[in-house]
């Protein structure tokens, strides 16, 4: 008895002793021994496991060479990870074709399926792609990068990370957004960290009469006075405007990004101060009341109503129509 009556009497649970029509099994075990020897399939099966192995080594030493790469030139961070993800998903494809025609598969109609497929999915996805092909532009052109602070589609923050879709960004208050990509590449992109210094623009109000030299120095000392202002980029003070009730100046001064903020709110603290100490007036709205007396309201002739005018002119007429009678 041979393995294949071993292993029907086994699964039919009936005496190896018995005879059993084998004529099926021993003709799959003939069609795998002349597969696998005359036909060579061993070599195939050689073959496929070397493509294997051999395209998992390619591909690696492939996105290794990538990432050094990027990491000697201007994409690194978020835009380099953005480009090695889509390369290896473009490699893993190939690999996967490749493999397939090792082992005798046609991969012609599979990649015409798949050419259909994509077709399909492509329109009932035009969105995703769209957040995808624009995710490219913004890696490639690379308007901003890790930790720039920027505004863009109505949203301004730290840049977290680019993905495949979307765009993280990190508010002030600590809030996550994640913008489409398509949103990002459409818009306006203000990079407030592109460059090292920043300009701080800011305007001062002063009372009509007060003397504009004064207030030009003490303004221009205060930015003298401030140790986080650079003082050898130069800074305007000047009169910008006059406007209803008051005198507008413009204060502009540089210091680093990173100062800002700190630099916008100290100088409108101490302005403030100072001024009230050189006794400039800073103007608001005002609202002047006059409150006239009893004596004076009743002088004050009262309009006269519609009916009060009605009669007025009934009488007038009764007037000129007794002065013609008595002619």
């Amino acid at each position: 008895m041979n393995v294949f009556s071993l292993i029907a009497a086994v699964i039919v649970g009936e005496d190896v002793a018995e005879p059993i029509d084998l004529s099926f099994f021993e003709k799959i075990w003939k069609t795998i021994v002349t597969w696998f020897i005359d036909e060579r399939g061993w070599l195939s099966i050689v073959n496929a496991l070397l493509v294997i192995l051999v395209g998992l080594i390619v591909i690696k030493i492939i996105l290794t060479i990538l990432r050094k790469i990027i990491n000697r030139g201007k994409l690194k961070g978020i835009a380099g990870n953005f480009i090695v993800t889509l390369f290896k998903i473009i490699l893993l494809f190939i690999y996967f074709i490749a493999i397939l025609r090792v082992l005798g598969i046609d991969t012609s109609s599979f990649i015409a399926l798949l050419t259909v497929g994509t077709l399909a999915i492509s329109l009932a996805i035009q969105s995703v792609i769209s957040n995808f092909a624009s995710g490219i532009i913004l890696v490639t052109n690379h308007p901003f990068k890790e930790s720039d602070f920027v505004e863009v589609a109505g949203v301004s923050g730290t840049v977290e990370k680019i993905t495949l879709f979307s765009t993280k960004i990190k508010t002030t208050d600590n809030k996550v957004i994640s913008v489409p990509n398509s949103s990002v590449a459409s818009a306006n992109i203000i990079n407030y960290s592109t460059e090292e210094n920043r300009r701080v623009d800011m305007t001062f109000g002063v009372a009509y009469g007060t003397d504009i030299d004064k207030a030009k120095t003490v303004m221009t000392s205060e930015l003298d006075n401030h140790p986080l202002v650079l003082h050898d980029e130069g800074y305007t003070v000047r009169l910008n405007e006059q406007a209803d009730s008051a005198l507008i100046f413009v204060c502009r001064c540089w210091t680093k990004n990173a100062d800002y903020w700190t630099v916008y709110f100290d100088l409108t603290e101490s302005m403030t101060k100072r001024f009230e100490k050189e006794g400039i007036e800073i103007p608001y709205n005002k609202l002047d009341v006059n409150v006239i007396s009893q004596q004076a309201s009743a002088q004050v002739e009262k309009p006269k109503t519609a009916k009060q005018k009605k009669a007025d002119t009934k009488k007038a007429d009764a007037k000129k129509a007794d002065a013609k009678k008595s002619k």
